[in-house]
């Protein structure tokens, strides 16, 4: 098995990241919703956001220190929100993707999101983390601790909204 490295996203990532969520969100998204829908999120759904990239608490995992594999990361503010309020002890997970090949193992998810809880432990006292999670990923989070707390739909465009649940972990 190859080296896995763990790291801190930076803006030059950004292309490599994009390249993984469209790799990962294509293939993996493609059973639970409609073609028309998916196609629809794609741009959404594959953009590297400068704002996590640059955030210090998004991460990348290499294998072999090259290829992004996987990513996710965390921040105290809600997805979509202004700087204010952050709840303490409340955390958000942010746009998690594992490479198609790599999924299902148990390892790469499992492996970034620790790193998430241990950081946002250190850096906000973290108790709670929340997710807006695609209806393909529920079975990721579920196995990692979080329990569905209601369906989102997650606003993209003003004329288009993406069916996601909203769902939470207590540390």
């Amino acid at each position: 098995m190859a080296e896995r490295i763990v790291e801190i996203a930076s803006l030059s990532d950004a292309d490599a990241i994009s390249a993984l969520f469209t790799r990962s969100y294509s293939e993996l998204l493609k059973d639970d919703y409609p073609p028309d829908v998916l196609a629809r999120a794609m741009p959404f759904l594959s953009f590297a956001k400068p704002e996590l990239m640059s955030s210090g608490s998004y991460y990348l995992v290499k294998e072999t220190g090259k290829r992004v594999i996987a990513a996710g990361g965390w921040t105290a503010v809600r997805p979509g929100a202004s700087e204010k309020p952050v709840q303490p002890g409340l955390v958000h997970v942010r746009h998690f993707a594992v490479d198609p090949e790599f999924t299902r193992q148990g390892l790469l998810g499992k492996l970034l999101f620790d790193r998430c809880v241990h950081d946002a432990k250190v850096a906000h006292a973290a108790t709670r983390f929340e997710c807006y999670s695609t209806l393909s990923a529920r079975r990721f989070y579920e196995k990692l601790g979080f329990e569905v707390i209601g369906t989102f739909e997650a606003p993209f465009a003003s004329d288009f909204t993406f069916p996601s649940l909203h769902m939470v972990c207590e540390l």
